[in-house]
């Protein structure tokens, strides 16, 4: 038993005898509001700071945590072939292998004869242009549209790199001659 209740009990006699001071139950009716009001308005305040923390959690994480669980090129919004299926990531390697090695040694000739120097530019312009798919692609999410358009400025550019191969075996003869 606490103190108050044994004070209670043992003054029964005087709390049942006096009556409260006038205006007693409205101050004490005010002073319990203005409690509840400020608790109120704690729980409020709480609930918004929560709230705050959530969104402000919900942003960051879906700004950053793609940036950490994606590969390389996703990261600055672009997307590969090899990424969409293990076909077209066979398919890419293809190309890249085929026109990487070509590319090398026709890029030499590009130097010192303005046809191939033309044909170089029409790659590198190719070339941007497989990055701009490359974004698409992330944007599309392996839109097929974007895939073939992808695989067909593959086609192109081994093209051009076949012609300059050509024209480069045309000299070799020439010169021979």
């Amino acid at each position: 038993m606490s103190e108050l209740e044994k004070f209670i009990k043992d003054n029964k006699e005087g709390f049942e005898k006096f009556e409260p001071i006038d205006g007693h139950q409205e101050r004490f009716l005010r002073k319990l509001e203005r409690v509840e009001e400020k608790q109120d308005q704690s729980r409020v305040l709480f609930w918004r700071i929560a709230a705050a923390v959530i969104v402000m959690a919900a942003v960051c994480t879906s700004v950053l945590l793609p940036r950490f669980n994606s590969p390389a090129d996703v990261q600055y919004g672009s997307m590969s072939l090899s990424e969409v299926s293990s076909e077209l990531a066979d398919v890419e390697l293809y190309y890249e292998s085929k026109l990487s090695q070509e590319y090398e040694e026709v890029n030499k000739l590009s130097k010192t004869d303005p046809v191939v120097h033309t044909f170089m530019e029409e790659l590198r312009f190719l070339n941007d242009q497989y990055d701009t798919l490359e974004a698409k692609l992330y944007e599309s999410g392996s839109h097929e549209r974007v895939v073939l358009a992808m695989i067909e400025n593959f086609r192109l550019r081994l093209e051009i790199i076949e012609k300059l191969e050509e024209i480069k075996e045309f000299k070799t003869k020439q010169d021979s001659l």
